[in-house]
């Protein structure tokens, strides 16, 4: 469905072609704030520019925490977490000398 009387408004249907979702998850998106969307009766509107601004901004975000993540330094490992953990086996007592009997 092609919005011909306003080319920087679209449809849900529109949006979730321009999302690559369903219709039903860009309504979802738009009712919890995670995408602009005006809500006119029982549809959506959105702009086209905002839709295309917010992705940008996203795509942005993830990228830098994919930097961050990656150029975080390794942990640092302590003497104690090389070291082997002690043994929580008991040592049995000693037993008794057997005499032989002769």
């Amino acid at each position: 469905m092609t919005n011909t009387a306003r080319p920087d408004t679209i449809t849900t249907e529109e949006c979730a072609e321009l999302l690559h979702c369903s219709a039903d998850q860009v309504e979802e998106l738009a009712r919890a704030g995670d995408i602009p969307g005006l809500k006119l009766g029982r549809s959506w509107l959105f702009v086209r520019a905002d839709l295309l601004d917010y992705l940008a901004e996203k795509a942005r975000a993830e990228a830098a925490e994919r930097r961050a993540k990656r150029e975080q330094p390794a942990p640092a490992v302590t003497l104690l977490q090389r070291m082997p953990k002690a043994s929580r086996r008991r040592t049995p007592p000693a037993l008794p000398a057997v005499v032989a009997q002769a």
